[in-house]
């Protein structure tokens, strides 16, 4: 495996595609009990058959599609860890007008209320259940922005209503432009239960889709709220809203600000709390932080 310390131009060798191909495959469930029908895309790293790999669940954000999250899921399974990204009726691409911010802004005021949320908890749930089928060696979870505070749900978050324990299959978190809109208790109860290792991912400019959306600033309160240890925030300088949302676009274009950062320390943090790799689990403690040639701020709490 190549060096995590390794870097080149200013990053981490883990920003760097991983040893393995990749085969991306599409497919769909069937959840009977609710009569919703769950589309899904796979990513796989091209290992022996005899080497069962961990595999992360991601979580789209709000318009959003099985395709998002495809920047992120693609490297990480070059480094052998899985993944497969869930699409949420209600909430996802096809129940958005148009791509225009006034549609996601519509979408926002009538989809995104305590009965969605409930929904995409299931739908992940049911997720859950079909990777666990396959048994691999740990689950994460990942999701962005309303994808983020899905996830949350599954990992012990609580807010005053139909709160669960954290599901015991997730290993791990990993959570782009999180949140702590809704509920009604205080943050720091609100957090509390979440004790699995979780990584933040968040920007100076991660104010959502328009005036009256989540403020940057309050992207950081989740990890603000959560006790340690093993919990990790990087506020990227500059990065914005769809900075975060892993979406390949065809035709090539530009690398967002950030994306190299945003591969390596995801991929490093997966790397030492589903794959139990050492190395990275140093490599993300180190004193100056695992990038220290990036704008802006990394915390750990110990």
């Amino acid at each position: 495996m190549a060096d995590p310390a390794a870097t080149v131009a200013g990053e981490s060798g883990y920003a760097l595609p991983g040893p393995h191909a990749v085969a991306i495959d599409d497919g769909e469930w069937f959840d009977a009990g609710r009569g919703r029908r769950l589309r899904w895309r796979r990513y796989r790293p091209q290992v022996a058959a005899t080497a069962p790999t961990p595999c992360v669940v991601h979580s789209h954000g709000l318009g959003g599609s099985r395709e998002s999250g495809a920047d992120w899921l693609a490297h990480w399974a070059s480094w052998g860890i899985a993944g497969v990204a869930v699409q949420h009726p209600g909430t996802d691409a096809d129940a958005c007008a148009s791509d225009s911010p006034l549609a996601l802004r519509h979408l926002l005021r009538t989809a995104v209320d305590a009965a969605q949320l409930a929904a995409r908890r299931h739908d992940l749930q049911f997720a859950l259940d079909r990777i666990a089928e396959e048994a691999p060696p740990a689950i994460g979870l990942s999701g962005h922005s309303f994808g983020a505070a899905s996830a949350l749900r599954l990992i012990g978050e609580r807010r005053g209503g139909d709160d669960r324990p954290a599901d015991p299959r997730i290993a791990a978190a990993v959570l782009f432009s999180p949140s702590a809109r809704g509920g009604s208790l205080p943050l720091a109860e609100r957090f509390a239960g979440v004790a699995m290792p979780c990584l933040h991912l968040t920007g100076s400019r991660d104010d959502g889709i328009g005036p009256g959306d989540i403020a940057a600033a309050d992207r950081r309160l989740p990890f603000a709220h959560m006790p340690g240890p093993d919990k990790y925030l990087l506020s990227l300088d500059g990065a914005t809203h769809p900075d975060f949302a892993g979406m390949a676009v065809r035709p090539p274009a530009p690398a967002r600000p950030g994306a190299a950062a945003l591969k390596a320390v995801s991929l490093g943090f997966w790397r030492a709390y589903l794959a139990a790799d050492a190395a990275a689990a140093a490599w993300l403690s180190a004193d100056d932080g695992p990038l220290p040639g990036v704008a802006g701020q990394w915390l750990r709490k110990r």
